[in-house]
């Protein structure tokens, strides 16, 4: 799966749509890296789009208000998916499908939870479970009573578990059940199981936050059978001081939560508009579908979702009604398991290796409600994405709010170790970005918690992310060559020492035509130019990417002929990439 490009950037160019040439003005291939137009009419019909025709916000409300929380392994998930097909195909988009990527051996589901304090006071609680863990039979009312901390206060709870709710202040004190011990906790439990308590209560971190998390990775011969909850901080407390001032506290809890014998399927969801000189090649753009169940999974990762749905809506409507098309196939894709582990990715990378090499970037959308106003390049990606995002920055310019206005922001790296699924794509050594997010939101708040509903949503950062990804994906399709991979982080850098990655050192534009050089690469070392033209490598004549890319990588040996033409003349150099030169020969 591992690969390395020999050469910096590889494509090859067709003259621009007729809708393309007539934007071209002033700006023509030759005076441009990219080959794109200055002035982008599908771009410009884009951020036409009034924000009361934007759809953005319906589709959020759609998924989180309509269908729900999405745990990996749900039935939410799987109507998720049918759902996103559905809109993908709304918007005329053909070739839409979801395609399994694996399987839970247990299914989960959450439908109804609710608790309450019935004595000595009324009050609806805040609370919640981990994901894959039992619920109640039913409303289970019982006494509160406090965890011992020493041997006289075990002896004084026997004979008064049996439907009780155990509050437990730490860890330290809370009864573990079947490891064989004999430390106080250890008898505890074993108690609370002898007589039957309904489960067990914690509190939240002093944050308030209800964080929610779970394994997965369970038998349906051996599920787990006990309930345990935790607690908003300061009702736990209320809870603790009514018991320690000798109050009896009386609790009821109905939560309806339940597992189902797998293996339950598990998809990924993939709409791709189709190219044309360049179908072959592919750019990505999209975010993961799955969500954790405590909330409605609003910002992990509705937003993505929507944006990326919304994004689909916008560029199909723009290209339906300028008649064109893109060069390269944009493919909308919507990740599973992605809270597990990146699983969905992972796996559909493992399941399709030679798309690799055919992938120019994966550009992921998985932070919350902020705005996608900025995208990490690195320096040699730095001139094409300067030409590439040009209009959108021209657009966003003058926005009222800065954190609508797109930047470009220098890095050295791209973006390794976010935890999303780009991670999957730049592990494979395929150029994997997560958006750069300005705002006001405080994503920490709602990441995973209790709090990720649609009412912490800017609305007005959505409609502003959707416009981005939809203009980039119009962009980045249309470019001349791929997104590099030279430089993609310390991990390619130390793949460029490698005596085996082969690499050309050249930009490559219309018909293998050069459009300029590394400098001090290979390229620059056998003495060719720009506007030169790449006729053959090994005596293999190249006259497309895939041809060069196949060709350079399958190479048994350190050194090769290539051919290029200036003009009239043929000229040849022998490339030695272990020794790093290229010396001139003849043709």
């Amino acid at each position: 799966m591992r690969i390395t490009l020999p050469i910096l950037l590889l494509s090859l160019a067709v003259p621009l749509s007729p809708a393309l040439a007539q934007e071209t003005e002033s700006v023509t291939v030759a005076e441009s890296l990219t080959g794109l137009p200055a002035q982008d009419s599908i771009v410009d019909a884009i951020y036409a789009t009034t924000d009361d025709e934007m759809q953005v916000e319906e589709i959020l409300t759609e998924l989180v208000e309509g269908i729900g929380p999405r745990l990996t392994g749900s039935q939410n998930l799987t109507e998720a998916g049918e759902w996103a097909m559905a809109k993908f195909k709304s918007f005329g988009i053909e070739n839409v499908r979801m395609e399994e990527w694996g399987t839970f051996p247990v299914g989960f589901d959450r439908r109804f939870a609710s608790g309450h304090i019935t004595w000595p006071i009324k009050e609806e609680l805040v609370f919640n479970t981990r994901s894959w863990t039992p619920g109640t039979d039913g409303p289970q009312r019982g006494a509160a009573v406090l965890a011992p901390t020493n041997d006289e206060e075990l002896e004084a709870l026997k004979g008064h578990l049996k439907g009780a709710w155990v509050i437990a202040t730490s860890g330290t004190y809370s009864p573990r059940f079947g490891s064989g011990q004999d430390e106080l906790r250890d008898r505890f439990g074993a108690m609370c199981d002898e007589e039957g308590i309904y489960g067990v209560i914690r509190p939240s971190g002093k944050n308030g936050l209800l964080r929610t998390s779970g394994n997965y990775r369970l038998e349906y011969d051996n599920l787990p059978t006990r309930v345990s909850i935790l607690l908003f901080r300061d009702q736990f407390t209320t809870i603790y001081d009514f018991l320690k001032n000798g109050e009896r506290v009386e609790l009821e809890f109905d939560i309806d939560q339940s597992f189902k014998e797998g293996p339950i399927p598990q998809y990924n969801v993939i709409a791709e508009i189709p190219g044309t000189d360049l179908a072959d090649e592919l750019i990505i753009f999209g975010g993961h579908l799955d969500s954790w169940d405590g909330a409605g999974g609003a910002q992990d990762n509705g937003t993505g979702t929507s944006t990326t749905l919304e994004a689909a809506r916008l560029l199909m409507k723009a290209m339906t009604e300028q008649g064109v098309q893109p060069r390269r196939t944009i493919r909308f894709m919507l990740w599973g398991g992605e809270e597990q582990g990146l699983l969905g990715s992972r796996a559909y990378i493992r399941q399709h290796p030679e798309e690799n090499d055919r992938i120019s970037a994966v550009l992921v959308h998985d932070g919350g409600t902020n705005a996608c106003s900025g995208i990490r390049t690195t320096p040699n990606m730095m001139p094409l994405f300067e030409e590439a995002f040009a209009p959108i920055v021209a657009h966003t310019a003058d926005a009222e709010d800065d954190n609508l206005r797109f930047r470009l922001v220098s890095a050295a790296r791209l973006p390794r170790g976010v935890g999303s699924d780009h991670d999957s794509y730049l592990s494979a050594n395929v150029p994997g970005f997560f958006w750069e997010q300005f705002g006001s939101a405080n994503y920490s708040y709602v990441h995973h918690t209790q709090h990720d509903w649609i009412p912490q949503v800017v609305q007005a950062y959505q409609r502003g992310t959707a416009r981005v990804v939809a203009s980039a994906a119009w962009r980045l399709s249309n470019m001349n060559q791929a997104v590099p991979r030279d430089d993609m982080g310390q991990r390619q850098q130390r793949q460029q020492r490698d005596p085996n990655a082969k690499r050309v050192g050249v930009y490559l534009g219309e018909g293998m035509l050069i459009n300029d050089l590394v400098s001090n690469g290979l390229a620059a070392k056998a003495g060719m130019a720009k506007g030169d033209v790449i006729i053959s490598v090994d005596g293999k004549k190249i006259t497309n990417q895939g041809e060069l890319g196949r060709t350079l990588k399958g190479l048994k040996k350190d050194s090769a002929k290539i051919v290029w033409k200036r003009g009239d003349k043929l000229m040849a150099a022998t490339f030695d990439w272990k020794a790093k030169t290229a010396v001139t020969t003849e043709p």
